[in-house]
């Protein structure tokens, strides 16, 4: 069928053909156009699939962390009973390490450990007031049978605390306003706790205002206490080395014999464990998601027959069904203990199984976990238990030259190369217009001057002469 070139043109008319010439780029680039666009917007879809992968995967792994160390086994309730000092406060308070072990342990504090403290006999009127006539003079301390001497080159009470608290003797100086008479400043020296740290103290100042440390308010002396029975000398209130995994903090000797009471809590462990079969189910569920083409969710479908998402699907299962690198009699898989796959490809947990195992098999089910190691390097080949050895995996997988990671910059670099495919379908399409204008323009040039031609040679044979306008 012909083509009507002159009536589509408008031939001899006034033609947009600048719109006519955009809408046949147009038509021209749109398929271009919507199939790198489709790419881009695939590609881009992957990339946020692979960080809800990696972002479920991070929680795995968190869950696993938890189960990865002895010491995470390691969970205790500890009470304190009858630790009260004759009026009835507090006597000490316990805090326990993972280190400790169940028990009963009974205390007697005896008494606590104290410090000397030495306070001047008079007051002064001022932290300034002059000393000694305002003359040098010195303060000597015995310490240990240890002999020092402090130059006091600023008489006054504050020259005093300053020069001995920068002598670096481990006796603390300090200005005590008493709020009572003209003279309400006096000075406070405390040594440390312990009876070693007893000390002297004496002066040369005899002129004028004297100072004389002549009030012994307190008397340097150990705690002592009786740990099951041992009696146990210390020279500070703080103890950590009588109970294995407890630190003891004494504040005042107790009215009787107390007791320490640490039983193991085995609830820590199975919310741990509760925890991971969460995170794993929360896992498949988003696993389900990018898998399902027929899904409603943005992401649904997107790594739909993907080989590479199946492979991380496939190896993060099988941290679940593998055996431990580190057995026991009883244990050997997580379905051991009663975690184990439903029908439905989630994790459930068999609760008889797994009460029986926590009640029976305390020590294996942390054997098959943690290998009974903490801290374990991530460089050397011993066994690490199940759950180090997830956690190995899970981490080789999101590391940077992990699948997750080296897929997505894969998809990345795809997307700049169907940006930079846009650019150039942009530049080809801008010579296309061109090129039609030209030809657009070439045509409309020489449809006019067909149309002059047509109009001069009608008003010349409309000059001839016998033309039929003449014939009646």
């Amino acid at each position: 069928m012909a083509i009507d070139f002159l009536g589509a043109l408008g031939a001899g008319s006034d033609i947009d053909t600048k719109s006519l010439v955009e809408s046949l780029v147009a038509a021209e680039r749109a398929p271009r156009e919507a199939s790198i666009n489709a790419k881009i917007d695939k590609a881009e879809l992957q990339i946020s699939g692979y960080g809800t992968v990696l972002s479920a995967t991070s929680s795995l792994s968190d869950a696993f962390s938890a189960l990865n160390d002895a010491d995470d086994f390691k969970d205790f309730s500890v009470s304190v009973n009858a630790a009260l000092s004759a009026d009835g406060s507090s006597a000490y308070s316990v805090q326990a390490t993972p280190d400790v072990a169940p028990g009963i342990t009974e205390v007697t504090v005896t008494s606590i450990a104290t410090n000397d403290r030495w306070v001047s006999s008079s007051g002064y009127a001022a932290k300034t007031t002059a000393l000694n006539g305002g003359n040098t003079f010195t303060v000597d301390f015995t310490v240990g049978g240890v002999s020092t001497t402090v130059s006091i080159t600023d008489p006054t009470p504050q020259g005093v605390i300053d020069a001995i608290n920068d002598a670096g003797l481990d006796i603390e100086a300090s200005i005590v306003d008493t709020g009572s008479g003209s003279n309400p400043f006096k000075i406070l020296l405390s040594g440390q706790l312990g009876a070693d740290n007893a000390f002297t103290v004496s002066n040369t100042s005899s002129l004028g205002t004297l100072i004389d440390f002549g009030d012994h308010v307190s008397t340097a002396s150990n705690a002592e206490l009786t740990v099951n029975g041992v009696d146990i000398e210390r020279d500070s209130n703080t103890i950590s080395d009588a109970i294995d995994g407890i630190t003891l903090t004494l504040a005042a000797p107790t009215a009787g014999v107390s007791s320490i009471s640490v039983q193991q809590d085995k609830t820590g462990v199975e919310s741990r464990l509760r925890a991971l079969v969460e995170a794993y189910n929360s896992l498949e569920t988003t696993f389900d998601i990018l898998a399902d083409p027929d899904g409603t969710d943005d992401l649904a479908g997107v790594f739909s027959g993907s080989t590479s998402f199946r492979m991380i699907r496939s190896n993060i299962r099988s941290l679940i069904t593998n055996a431990s690198t580190t057995p026991t009699d009883n244990l050997t898989y997580l379905s051991d203990i009663g975690i184990q796959f439903s029908r439905t490809g989630f994790l459930e947990i068999d609760e008889d199984r797994l009460s029986t195992a926590l009640d029976e098999n305390f020590s294996e089910i942390v054997t098959l976990l943690s290998a009974d190691t903490n801290n374990q390097s991530t460089y050397d080949d011993a066994a690490r238990g199940l759950a180090g050895e997830a956690l190995l995996e899970l981490d080789g997988l999101m590391a940077s030259d992990g699948t997750v990671l080296t897929n997505t910059n894969s998809l990345e670099d795809r997307v700049e190369q169907y940006a930079i495919e846009l650019e150039d379908l942009d530049r080809r399409m801008t010579k296309i217009n061109q090129r039609y204008l030209m030809q657009f323009t070439a045509m409309e040039t020489a449809i006019d001057e067909m149309n002059s031609l047509r109009e001069y040679l009608d008003q010349q044979l409309s000059a001839l002469p016998f033309t039929n306008k003449n014939n009646n």
